[in-house]
């Protein structure tokens, strides 16, 4: 292992408690990017692949959104991962150590999530992700990324420098295209969204088309996505995003009262 994965690695061991808060006090830029995720989806996806999983709470919610799929979940923290497989005990959902490199897998994955990840992958080290991103890729697979856009991260980087990870580079339209290029899909999707402020966060999904679908309608008749984003955490939240009370109550009977006091 080289200095920079060690480093890598031990950022994200240190940081789990944050990563326990975030799953039960809940995330407006997990629950935007989530809402994404759900809409463009494969329909009935049978093999998901979380790529930075951490402590797979989003591997969980999807094993309830699509109950027949096998959710896979990578993540380079060994410390997080140890949590995962304690808070989350599956048949269908299984975790995995390390970067994703080719051959590492077995199978094809209809969907692949990568949720506030692909901008701590170094640019030196895409060409193999993205190798590996093809090679594990089925015939109708979609790949979907939610990062924070280049403004955001100038904003960071100069207001609060602490919040900037070991790795933490700009992805634009131009990054999203090239792993479309190296992976022979097309950019489904591009868009640039508003989680805290205008335009602080992207959401892209790359994939394969087969055939024409449907267009749905259904979105004209929803919620804003803020008030959808209140919905989903609030005591009245539909089961795939339980209520705070149940997922303390799950972090406190699997890892201990004391991991997480209420």
């Amino acid at each position: 292992m080289d200095k920079s994965l060690r480093e890598i690695k031990a950022y994200y061991d240190a940081h789990v408690g944050g990563k326990l808060e975030v799953f039960v006090e809940g995330n407006e830029r997990v629950e935007c990017a989530w809402q994404t995720v759900d809409r463009w989806a494969p329909p009935k996806p049978s093999k998901i692949l979380e790529i930075g999983c951490g402590i797979g709470d989003i591997c969980w919610r999807m094993t309830r959104r699509w109950q027949k799929a096998e959710v896979l979940g990578l993540d380079v923290s060994g410390t997080s991962l140890e949590v995962a497989r304690q808070l989350f005990s599956l048949s269908r959902l299984s975790f995995c150590e390390g970067p994703l490199v080719k051959g590492k897998l077995a199978g094809k994955f209809d969907l692949i999530v990568l949720m506030d990840v692909y901008e701590h992958i170094a640019t030196v080290d895409k060409p193999q992700l993205h190798e590996a991103l093809a090679d594990s890729l089925s015939d109708r697979s979609r790949i979907f990324l939610s990062f924070p856009t280049p403004r955001h991260l100038a904003w960071l980087r100069q207001h609060h420098p602490d919040q900037i990870q070991p790795v933490d580079e700009d992805i634009g339209v131009e990054t999203i295209s090239a792993l479309a290029r190296d992976t022979s899909t097309e950019v489904l999707l591009y868009q640039e969204v508003g989680v805290w402020h205008e335009g602080d966060y992207a959401h892209a999904v790359v994939g394969k088309r087969q055939g024409w679908m449907a267009v749905s309608r259904s979105d004209r008749a929803n919620p804003g996505i803020r008030r959808r984003i209140s919905q989903l955490l609030s005591s009245r939240a539909e089961p795939l995003v339980p209520p705070r009370s149940e997922r303390l109550a799950l972090v406190r009977s699997r890892l201990g009262p004391e991991r997480y006091p209420a």
